[in-house]
Formats: C-alpha cells, structure tokens, sequence
C-alpha cells in the first residue's frame, strides 16, 4: 500500500495536480488504521489508502479540502474525549463511531508551484527568472530570443509568444521585461489576460507610449487599468538587482496576502457555539448534512441511507441510525395521535 501511494503521490506532483497527503501519526484501540497508515485525497474529495472508516473519513476529507484552500497542513485530533481546540494547527473532532477508538492524522497539501511568467529576455529578466526561483515559484520565461543556456533558473522556455499567452491563468504571475526589445509584442502578449499579477516594468513615460499604441489598436481602457506600472514596490532602487527585487517583493506580499486570506476565510466559516462536528463544515460545504442520530456529516450525493419527514431530508451513515431516527419518528406519531 506503501508503495502503491508513493507512486501516486510522485505522479500527481508530476501532472501538477493538488492532493493531501494523509497520514495517521497516533490511534487508540479498537480503530483498525495504524501509525504509518496513509492516503492521498484529491481535491475532488476522493481518497485512495487508507486511514480510517466510518466517521472518520467525511472528517479527514472536509479537513483536506481546507488544507488545499489554505496551502498549510493540519493535525486532525479524533476522539470521544480529547478536545484541543485551543492547539494551533490541531482541528479536534468527536469520535462518533460506534466502534469508538480515537485516531490522529496529519494532512499534508501538496500543491503546484505558482508560475512566474517572466516576458522579455533582458538581464533584468534573468535576475526575475533567478528570484522567482529561490522563492521557490515555477519560472517559465517568454521570448523569441530566450535559450535555456541564457536563462538557467527558468523550468521552461518558450518562444512562441501566443503560446506563452495561453499559459496565463488566474493563478499566474506575470512580468514584462522586455525593456526596450520587443515592447510591443510582449505586452500584446499579455494585455487582456486575468492573471493574479500583471506588471510592466518601464518608466511612466515609456508606459504611456505603449499603452498609447495598444489604444490605437483597439485595446479596451479595462484591460490597460489591470497592468501595474511601474511594477514593483516603491523601494528607491537603481540597479536592475533593485529593481528585480522590488518586483518580486511586490510578488511575494500579493502571494502570501492571497493565502492569509483563504486561511481567514475558512476561520470565519466555523459557526460558533456548534457541536464540534459541525464546525465549519456547514458553511464550507452545502453538499453535506448531519446525521440527526450520532452527529456524523453525511455527503448527501454518496448518503445510502435518508428519510423524509414533513418537508425535510435527512441523511444517515448507516443502517442503525436510520432506523433509530425512523423508530423515533413512529413514536412520535404514535404518541400525538393517540392525544
């Protein structure tokens, strides 16, 4: 089994897909999974391993999806009697098991480098390639001048242009340092896309002559408002050094702004003062309800088991709990008509 994910989890990375790498770390008996136990959930919430069933998995795999927003890993504390809320990067969960047990797995996100798109083939656009690379992004660099020998930091080398626009994505950071050769085609390249950023490195007055003739060419005002320039912070540097950092610190703090904001976003998503199994769930999934019996999450699409009663469903984890919510149901009845 070992094996069997160890070969999953290289593939993934190699086809650049996200996944949590679960693994349990500490369990008290009877729970069938062990210390070394592992899975790989997808960010679809399918799961291959195994760490853990029965109430277990819907917990592990609401977690995982957090940890995929959030890019940061996360112990999950599984147990009727141990509750560490309080514990930074521990999200404790009651067992409701009927076989009881309490387990402790460790998810770990394994997410795709962002990619630094560096336009240009400028040293200013070496020193970029060079620091997106220590900062640990994915460094592609655009240019029909570019080689693999001028640019050694970067993962990928294009020189078609109309080919490096159709990498931009949302999730992209993109550079235009052409500085003089090949302006125009570089922020053609570029101009109308969505990426996360979008900077042209130029003077104010370069900046207006070539935002000028995409103008004359039709380019819509929006599209030009969406271009930070000049890129960079306001560091007061001169050199291309300087300024390749500026760039790359303005980078940065949009990157990890990005992801403080994805970690805030599911904190205010837990509803207080809820049963420890509800928090946050409700609001990070309306896929899923709670089984009115043990409390478990049920993902409603998957749940075998539900009752309807008046104008509501409900959805169960398994055979016993049905039928003690359905028995309850008749008894109620039982009760109100015989009043």
């Amino acid at each position: 089994m070992w094996h069997d994910i160890l070969d999953q989890s290289v593939r993934l990375r190699r086809e650049e897909e996200p996944f949590v790498l679960a693994t349990v770390v500490a369990f008290k008996s009877p729970q069938s999974a062990r210390p070394g136990s592992k899975a790989i959930i997808k960010s679809d919430g399918t799961i291959e391993g195994w760490i853990g069933g029965g109430c277990v998995q819907p917990i592990v795999i609401r977690e995982a999806k957090k940890a995929l927003q959030t890019g940061k890993p996360r112990l999950v504390s599984i147990s009727p009697d141990s509750k560490r809320e309080d514990w930074k990067g521990v999200e404790s969960y009651e067992m409701t098991c009927q076989g009881g047990g309490s387990l402790e797995i460790y998810l770990e996100p394994v997410i795709p480098k962002p990619e630094l798109i560096v336009i240009g083939h400028s040293p200013l656009a070496e020193i970029i390639a060079h620091l997106g690379r220590l900062l640990d992004f994915k460094v592609s660099v655009a240019d029909p001048e570019a080689t693999q020998q001028r640019f050694p930091d970067a993962d990928l080398v294009i020189n078609d242009l109309e080919s490096a626009r159709s990498r931009i994505n949302s999730q992209s950071f993109v550079v235009i340092a052409t500085m003089g050769a090949g302006d125009e085609e570089g922020l053609e390249a570029a101009v109308g896309t969505t990426p996360k950023y979008l900077g042209l490195v130029a003077s104010k007055e370069k900046a207006a002559s070539l935002f000028q003739y995409l103008r004359d060419k039709g380019t819509r005002a929006e599209h030009l408002e969406n271009i930070k320039c000049p890129a960079g912070l306001e560091l007061g540097g001169e050199t291309l050094p300087e300024i390749a950092l500026s760039v790359m610190a303005e980078i940065t703090r949009l990157r990890r702004a990005a992801s403080e904001q994805t970690t805030e976003s599911v904190k205010k998503s837990k509803s207080a003062g809820l049963p420890i199994l509800q928090k946050a769930a409700e609001a990070l999934s309306m896929d899923e309800s709670r089984d009115p019996v043990c409390g478990m999450m049920v993902a409603r699409e998957q749940a075998r088991y539900k009752t309807v009663a008046g104008d509501e469903t409900f959805y169960f984890c398994c055979l016993r709990c049905k039928e003690t919510f359905d028995n309850s149901i008749g008894d109620r009845e039982q009760v109100t008509g015989n009043r």
